[in-house]
C-alpha cells in the first residue's frame, strides 16, 4: 500500500519530457536546417549536418520537445532509404491520402491483399506456386466479402466486389512491395520496378561460411552470389596455403549449400541491417499477430462504447430521483465515447465523446491519440499533464465499417503505421479495452456520486442540476478528469500494481517513441479536404484569405482549374493548397502552405471562428463596413472565447465535417470579406459585409455549378467546395 502510494506521489509530481526514436535512414530539419540522426542516449541526440558532413549537434531531449512546440521541427521518417527515394522520383505525392480517390481505392485493396497473403505465407498455409496462390487467393476474397457483409443489414446496397488478382499478378505485387521495403505507394501504377532488385536468397556454411553469411544482413546490401565469391576466393587462399603444409584442403561449398546457411539467419536480424530497423519492424508487423508487446506505441488498441447514461445514474442511485421527463431524456440521449489505448502502459492516448461512431470519429480519435494532449488536461483542471503521444507502430481495431473506410486506413498508412484487425469472436485480442470500459464505467459512478448531486438544497434547483449532468460537455470533462488524474495514477492489475503512468515514464526512458508528425504533416494527413480556385487575393476560406508569393505562382498553372485545400480544423493561421491530381497542363510539385493574411488566428480552431462569426454576423449584419477597431476587438474576443470554448467543449468538441462547413459559408458568412483599409499592403483589415447589391466579383460561396457563363478570373477568390 504504501509502495502505491509512492508510486502516485511520483507520478503526479513528475514533469515528464517525451523520448523520441529516431532511425539513421530519418530527416530532421531544425529551423530550415537539415540533418541526418548520428547517436542518442539518456541526454538527447547528436543529429549530422547536411550541408557540413563533418559538422554534428546535440539536441536534449527537453530541446527537441520545445521546438517541436514552437513549429521548428521537423522529421520525416525513412527519407534516405533508397526504396523512398525510387518512389519520389516516379510520384510527387509522398501520403496516399494525395491520391486520386479510384486510385487509392485500388493501392489499399492490393495492400490488404499482398497483407493477408503475407500472414498466410508466414504461417505456413500458403506458398508461391500457382496451386496455392489460387487457393489464398479464394480465400481472402471470401474474407473481403464477408467483411463487407457484415456491416449491411438485409435488402441495403449491393457489396462491390473488385477482381482479385492472378498468381502472377499477386508475385508482381508482392515484389513490388517488398522491394520498396512494405511502401503501399509501391502498389501504385509504375512502381514494379522501383526499389532494391538485388537477389534475396539465403545460405551459409561452416566457420568461414557463417563469416560470409552474417555479411549479408548488411546496409551495403550485398549479393548472395557476390559473398559466394568472395568466400570462394579466401578458401582458395586457405587452401593454396595448405597444399603447401600438406593439411587436409578445404572443401569449397556450392552455391545451394551456402544459400542455406543464409536462410539460417534471424529474419528480423537480416532485413533490419539490409534495409533499416523501422522497416523491419513494419514487416513483421504484417506477419505477426501476437499480443507479446514490450514497448510504448507497439501496439495501440481504437475501440468505441456506448456511454450508459440510465446504467450511471442508476448505479450512482440517482435513477429514482428523476422525473418522468427527465428518465425519458436519458432513455433517448445516446452518447459514445472513442479511446485509443497503449497495450504494453495501459496509458489511454485519446477519448472523444461523440453522437455516434463514425469515419470522422475514428480519424479524430487517431489524431488525438498521436499528438499532445496537454491542453485537454488543463482545460479540464487536471493535475496530472496528458502527455502520452506519438506515433504508434501497429493500431488494433475490431470490424466496425467506419475502421475499414478509405479515409481512415490511408491516415494510418501515412503515419507509417500497419493496420490489424483481430480475429472477430475473440475479444481477448481487443482485451485492454474492454476491461478499460469496465473500469470507466465504474470510474464514472465515483464521479456522479461524487460530484453530482452532493447538495442538491444549496445548489437549487434539482431538475437544472440533472440536466446539466447530462451535458456531454461535463461528461467530457468528467471522462478527463478520471481518465488523467485517477486511471493513469492508479496501481494496475496488468502492471504487476505499476501504474500507467508510472510505466509509460519508465518505458520511454528504454524504448523512445517514433514521434507524432510535423505540424505541417499532421495537416496532410488529418486536415479536412476542400476544393478552391485561386484569385486575386489568394484562397478564401470561411471568410478569410490566404495568399502568398508560390499560390499565385500556382495559380498562373492553373489559371481557372481548382485546387485541393487542407484545412487543419484546430488552427485557422494556416492551410495547405496543391493543384488537383491529374489537371492537365500543371506540374503538380507538392502541397504548399499559406498563411492567413488576417493576424490572430493562430491556435483558433474552425469551429471557434464560425461561432464567433456568427456573433459578428448578428451584431453588424446593416453594417456595410466594419472598422479595423472593430475586427480588431472581435479577434480579441476570439481569443477569449476560444480558451472558454475549450474548456467547455475539450473532448465532446463537435467533429466538424465538410458539409458542416459548407452549410455555415452558405448561410452565415458568404458575404464575410476582410480587405485592406486604404488600400495599402501595410493597412489594417477591416470585416465588410456585403449589402448584396454591389459587384459580388470577390464571393466566397460554394460553387453550385448554376453559372452558365465562364467566371471571370477574379470571381473565384472564395469558391470552394467538397472534394468529389
Amino acid at each position: 500500500m504504501n509502495n502505491a502510494t509512492s508510486q502516485n506521489s511520483t507520478a503526479l509530481s513528475t514533469t515528464s519530457v517525451p523520448r523520441f526514436r529516431l532511425d539513421p535512414t530519418d530527416k530532421v530539419t531544425i529551423d530550415g536546417v537539415d540533418y541526418v540522426p548520428k547517436s542518442d542516449d539518456e541526454f538527447g541526440h547528436v543529429l549530422r549536418r547536411l550541408d557540413n558532413p563533418d559538422m554534428c549537434e546535440s539536441f536534449t531531449h527537453t530541446q527537441i520537445d520545445e521546438l517541436r512546440k514552437s513549429g521548428k521541427w521537423r522529421h520525416c521518417r525513412g527519407f534516405f532509404l533508397s526504396s523512398k527515394a525510387q518512389l519520389r522520383a516516379a510520384r510527387p505525392e509522398t501520403l496516399v491520402s494525395d491520391l486520386p480517390p479510384k486510385l487509392l481505392a485500388r493501392v489499399l485493396f492490393r495492400k490488404g491483399f499482398c497483407d493477408e497473403f503475407l500472414r498466410m505465407e508466414a504461417e505456413g498455409v500458403a506458398t508461391r506456386s500457382d496451386d496455392s496462390m489460387k487457393a489464398a487467393v479464394r480465400s481472402i476474397l471470401a474474407n473481403l466479402v464477408l467483411s463487407e457483409l457484415n456491416g449491411g443489414r438485409c435488402g441495403s446496397e449491393d457489396v462491390a466486389v473488385r477482381r482479385p488478382p492472378s498468381p502472377r499478378a499477386l508475385r508482381r505485387w508482392l515484389a513490388a512491395y517488398s522491394a520498396c521495403a512494405w511502401d503501399a505507394m509501391a502498389l501504385c501504377h509504375s512502381y514494379r520496378r522501383s526499389g532494391n532488385r538485388t537477389p534475396r536468397f539465403g545460405s551459409e556454411e561452416r566457420a568461414l561460411m557463417q563469416k560470409y553469411a552474417d555479411m549479408y544482413a548488411s546496409r551495403l546490401q550485398p549479393s548472395k552470389i557476390s559473398l559466394l565469391i568472395l568466400l570462394h576466393g579466401e578458401i582458395s587462399k586457405e587452401n593454396d596455403r595448405r597444399k603447401i603444409s600438406g593439411e587436409r584442403l578445404l572443401k569449397v561449398p556450392s552455391r545451394a549449400a551456402f544459400e542455406r546457411v543464409i536462410d539460417g539467419l534471424d529474419p528480423f536480424h537480416v532485413y533490419a541491417g539490409r534495409e533499416s530497423p523501422a522497416a523491419a519492424r513494419k514487416k513483421f508487423f504484417i506477419v505477426h499477430n501476437g499480443l507479446s508487446v514490450t514497448r510504448p506505441l507497439e501496439r495501440v488498441e481504437i475501440d468505441e462504447n456506448r456511454i450508459p447514461l440510465q446504467t450511471l445514474l442508476t448505479d450512482a442511485q440517482l435513477w429514482h430521483r428523476l422525473t418522468p421527463k427527465q428518465q425519458a431524456e436519458v432513455e433517448r440521449r445516446r452518447l459514445w465515447v472513442s479511446t485509443a489505448m497503449d497495450t504494453r502502459t495501459r496509458c489511454c492516448l485519446a477519448a472523444l465523446v461523440v453522437d455516434n461512431p463514425s469515419e470522422a470519429s475514428a480519424v479524430a480519435t487517431l489524431e488525438m491519440s498521436v499528438n499532445d494532449k496537454s491542453a485537454y488536461a488543463s482545460a479540464a483542471g487536471c493535475v496530472t499533464p496528458w502527455d502520452m503521444f506519438g506515433t504508434g507502430e501497429c493500431y488494433a481495431n475490431d470490424s466496425a465499417t467506419w475502421y475499414k473506410t478509405i479515409g481512415y486506413r490511408s491516415c494510418i498508412i501515412d503515419l507509417g503505421s500497419e493496420t490489424q484487425f483481430p480475429t472477430t469472436g475473440v475479444p481477448q485480442m481487443r482485451g485492454t479495452q474492454e476491461r478499460f470500459y469496465r473500469t470507466l464505467h465504474s470510474g464514472l459512478v465515483s464521479k456522479f456520486q461524487g460530484r453530482s448531486f452532493e447538495n442538491p438544497v444549496a445548489k437549487g434547483n434539482y431538475e437544472s442540476e440533472a440536466n446539466a449532468e447530462l451535458d456531454p460537455f461535463e461528461m467530457g470533462r468528467m471522462i478527463v478528469r478520471w481518465i488523467v488524474d485517477v486511471y493513469h495514477n492508479t496501481p494496475h492489475s496488468g502492471l504487476g500494481g505499476e501504474t500507467p503512468r508510472n510505466a509509460w515514464l519508465r518505458l520511454n526512458k528504454i524504448f523512445p517513441v517514433m514521434p507524432p508528425p510535423d505540424e505541417e504533416v499532421n495537416r496532410h494527413i488529418f486536415g479536412l479536404t476542400l476544393e478552391a480556385r485561386i484569385g486575386n487575393r489568394g484562397v478564401r476560406f470561411l471568410g478569410l484569405y490566404y495568399q502568398s508569393p508560390e499560390l499565385q505562382r500556382l495559380r498562373r498553372t492553373t489559371r481557372m482549374k481548382p485546387v485541393l485545400v487542407r484545412i487543419d480544423r484546430t488552427d485557422l493561421s494556416r492551410i495547405s493548397v496543391r493543384p488537383k491530381p491529374g489537371s492537365e497542363g500543371v506540374a503538380d510539385t507538392g502541397w504548399i502552405s499559406v498563411d492567413c493574411l488576417t493576424s490572430g488566428f493562430q491556435g483558433v480552431s474552425v469551429e471557434h471562428w464560425m461561432r464567433a462569426a456568427r456573433v459578428l454576423r448578428q451584431k453588424h449584419a446593416d453594417m456595410a463596413k466594419i472598422t479595423a477597431h472593430i475586427v480588431q476587438q472581435a479577434l480579441q474576443d476570439i481569443a477569449e472565447f476560444s480558451q472558454m470554448a475549450t474548456k467547455r467543449a475539450g473532448i465532446a468538441s463537435p467533429l466538424l465535417t465538410a458539409p458542416d462547413i459548407e452549410k455555415f459559408d452558405r448561410d452565415v458568412v458568404r458575404n464575410f470579406d476582410f480587405v485592406r483599409d486604404g488600400g495599402g499592403e501595410d493597412a489594417p483589415d477591416v470585416l465588410d459585409v456585403s449589402t448584396g447589391d454591389e459587384d459580388q466579383s470577390d464571393d466566397a460561396g460554394v460553387d453550385t455549378g448554376s453559372t452558365a457563363e465562364e467566371p471571370r478570373d477574379d470571381t473565384t477568390d472564395g469558391n470552394w467546395f467538397v472534394e468529389d
